[in-house]
């Protein structure tokens, strides 16, 4: 274990030194620049350090005798034809013979070799600088918060390429003068040799983020990354030595390593990138790829179409390029949201220690300063030992309040608490207090703790019959889970699951506890009504299965056997005389039949409506609907009576016996409410199907009385509904009408 960690230290301490090394690297840079002469010329193109086979000016500073288009042929005679030979010592003030080649002609130029305008270009740059200090400063935060995270060391060691990458070419073109004079060609050189590293940079980066691949093959794909650059340079510079011929014309292909890097690292980050995004299957991890794919990939493209294709096509870029940063402007904005919003390196903890003591610094600070203030106000000069009492008994005295201050102002925006953390149970002893129906307490207790604590996953599980389900939820599961037990008397009745920290503090453990000791009980009520509510369906299921097959037996055993006997007495009856005794005894015989069978039909009715079984919950609907609308029409045609129209699903599901009884009985009652009370014109009933059977009718009729006297038709829409667990609710529309709406609960075991 100890050797593990002090390797992880060396490990970081190693990106450390490398990228001091890389700011030494930029800081050189800087100073090479500064002390070198200019002479207010740029010959690159883009990234390419000449154009093809010519040394051609594409841009000049004020006051310059060179002018853009102007090919420069020699320097105080060294032919640049020839190629770069750097070497020669020249200081600002001496005059340079310049012969260049303009409009056709050959002119001969004395240039003066100035001072380069160092600050001048630094403050033209100033999309590059912002963009850098905002890499930088993501950058450092992530190695300074979480150092041992190989996407903290991957972003550490990518923002010191990136200082190099400004501060040797991106701020400071190459100069006609750089090709003959110092070694300023090898400073822009090594500037563009860093833009193709930071392109293996950023890939380490897009493998590492938000956690490198669990095989052993990381390393080996990072040292890939980094290997690929001299590779495809390699490749590129030998092309350009056996194709080529002319050395300006070499010079133009070999002479930056950073092109052959910025078209072929762009789809290998993406790819990583989306790779790791298909295979996550964390949402907040997935949500973090996501915005760095998308900052990323929108950064390339917009620097390939608006900066590098128009260059090397056309020779200008669409905009100047000191504006070729802000391209990359979102990326550390993507990061800094993975990071802090996503918790993507779980650096929340770090971050708030690091916020509470940066602020109570700055606050002690400006305490001295406030009470040395004061004190010389009143008591100048503060040189007396009782005065500096005084000031540092002041800080002492505010100190302790401030962080505790700070600290639950950081805490309540991290973890969603001040101080006390159990102020969590408090909160949710009041929104239990609140809810009134048993289904909502673990729902209520879940969205509670989610967000007091500003969890990004909670959840309830109950164990039900040997296996486990999520009685409630709240927030999107990751991979960072966290379980605690939830008990009843000594039993175990759930489990109390948070995710979205890898760490959880001593008053977080605290609080899940006590929200775990109270939520027991809860979880033990809720299973209760669960297991009440499901053993009420599978009653009601049992009674209407029940019920059909004795509604089958009556149909098919019972009531054939009776017809046979009323046709035997039938006959009986036309065989003798009706007035004498047998015949009289037996047509009352075949009378009291007749009312027995008209009886065991009504009985039958009353168990389950045989159309059911018969032709099904929708066409019988339809069947009672234009039933009842014919009716209600007066035969003379004075009154049309009602229209009743039908919204169903195109294909309804087979439903339990208990679920299509209670819609079919509720819907006939609800409809003939509407034609005997209601005096409508129209009527629409519509079911659609979710997790329950809804159930709408709604009519434009005079609509409910003011004082409304449960009717029996009322009172058993409501029983049935309730019975199965769902309701009923009859309401009046404000425009006149009657609406009522039924939800019939569908059975979620099998």
């Amino acid at each position: 274990m100890s050797g593990g960690s002090a390797g992880a230290r060396r490990v970081t301490a190693t990106y450390l030194l490398l990228t001091l090394a890389l700011l030494g690297v930029a800081g050189w840079c800087l100073l090479s620049r500064a002390l070198a002469p200019s002479d207010g010329s740029a010959v690159n193109v883009g990234d390419s350090a000449v154009t093809m086979g010519a040394v051609v000016v594409t841009a000049t500073e004020p006051g310059s005798l060179l002018r853009v288009g102007d090919e420069v042929l020699t320097i105080d005679g060294a032919r640049l034809a020839d190629g770069p030979r750097p070497g020669r010592a020249v200081a600002a003030g001496d005059r340079l013979v310049y012969e260049v080649r303009r409009g056709g002609d050959t002119v001969r130029l004395v240039v003066t070799a100035r001072a380069y305008p160092l600050f001048e270009k630094l403050a033209e740059g100033w999309p590059t600088v912002l963009v850098v200090a905002l890499l930088a400063g993501a950058s450092a935060a992530m190695f300074r918060l979480r150092p041992g995270e190989p996407a903290a060391r991957a972003a550490v060691l990518a923002a010191g390429t990136t200082a190099v990458c400004t501060a040797g070419a991106a701020f400071f073109p190459l100069e006609a003068l750089d090709l003959v004079a110092g070694g300023q060609a090898w400073r822009w050189f090594l500037g563009e040799a860093a833009f193709a590293v930071l392109w293996a940079a950023m890939l380490h980066f897009a493998l590492a983020f938000p956690v490198p691949p669990a095989d052993s093959r990381y390393r080996l794909w990072v040292a890939l990354a980094y290997l690929g650059v001299p590779v495809l340079y390699g490749f590129t510079w030998l092309g350009a030595v056996l194709v080529l011929d002319r050395p300006l014309a070499v010079l133009a292909v070999a002479g930056s390593p950073a092109v052959p890097s910025m078209f072929a690292y762009p789809v290998a980050i993406l790819a990583v990138l989306i790779g790791k995004y298909a295979a996550s299957t964390d949402p907040g991890t997935r949500r973090g790829l996501r915005w760095l794919a998308v900052a990323l990939g929108l950064g390339t493209v917009v620097y390939l179409a608006v900066w590098a294709l128009p260059t090397l096509l056309s020779g200008a870029p669409l905009l100047p390029t000191r504006y070729h940063g802000l391209a990359f402007l979102p990326v550390p904005f993507a990061v800094g949201l993975a990071v802090l919003r996503h918790r993507a390196l779980d650096i929340e903890v770090v971050l708030s220690r690091s916020l509470v003591y940066g602020a109570l610094s700055a606050g002690v600070v400006g305490i001295y300063v406030a009470v040395v203030a004061c004190l010389s106000l009143l008591f100048p000069p503060i040189d007396q030992v009782w005065q500096q009492a005084v000031a540092a008994a002041g800080i002492a005295a505010l100190v302790q309040p401030l962080r505790r201050w700070l600290q639950g102002q950081v805490n309540k925006r991290f973890f969603g608490y001040k101080d006390d953390p159990y102020g969590v149970v408090s909160t949710l002893a009041n929104r239990l207090a609140e809810t009134h129906e048993p289904g909502a307490l673990l729902p209520g207790i879940v969205a509670t703790v989610a967000d007091a604590l500003r969890l990004p996953y909670v959840a309830i599980e109950i164990e039900t019959k040997g296996r486990t389900e999520i009685a409630a939820s709240a927030g999107s599961p990751c991979a960072d889970t966290h379980e605690l037990p939830l008990t009843f008397q000594g039993a175990r009745v759930g489990t109390l699951v948070v995710g979205g920290r890898a760490v959880l503090r001593g008053r977080d453990r605290a609080a899940l506890a006590e929200v775990a000791r109270h939520a027991g009980t809860a979880v033990h009520t809720a299973r209760l009504t669960r297991d009440l509510r499901r053993s009420r369906d599978r009653l009601v299921r049992a009674r209407e299965e029940e019920r059909r097959q004795i509604l089958h037996e009556l149909h098919d055993g019972v009531g054939p056997t009776l017809a046979a006997i009323a046709l035997g007495l039938d006959a009986s009856v036309r065989g003798v005389d009706s007035g004498s005794a047998t015949g009289v005894l037996l047509g009352r015989l075949r009378d009291e039949l007749h009312g027995a069978i008209t009886e065991i039909r009504r009985l039958a009715h009353g168990l389950r409506p045989p159309i059911l079984d018969q032709i099904g919950l929708v066409p019988a609907l339809r069947e009672y609907a234009g039933a009842l609308a014919s009716r209600s029409a007066r035969p003379d045609g004075s009154d049309p009576g009602v229209t009743i129209m039908l919204e169903v699903p195109t294909v309804m599901p087979r439903l339990p016996a208990s679920i299509d009884v209670a819609a079919y009985r509720i819907v006939c009652e609800a409809l003939t409410n509407v034609t005997r009370h209601a005096r409508a014109r129209s009527c629409a009933v519509r079911l659609w199907v979710d997790d329950d059977l809804h159930i709408e009718v709604v009519d434009d009729g005079v609509g409910l009385p003011r004082r409304t006297i449960g009717g029996v038709g009322l009172a058993s829409m409501r029983e049935r509904a309730a019975e199965l667990g769902g309701d009923c609710v009859v309401v009046g529309e404000d425009a006149g009408g009657t609406r009522v709406l039924a939800t019939l609960p569908l059975p979620k075991e099998a």
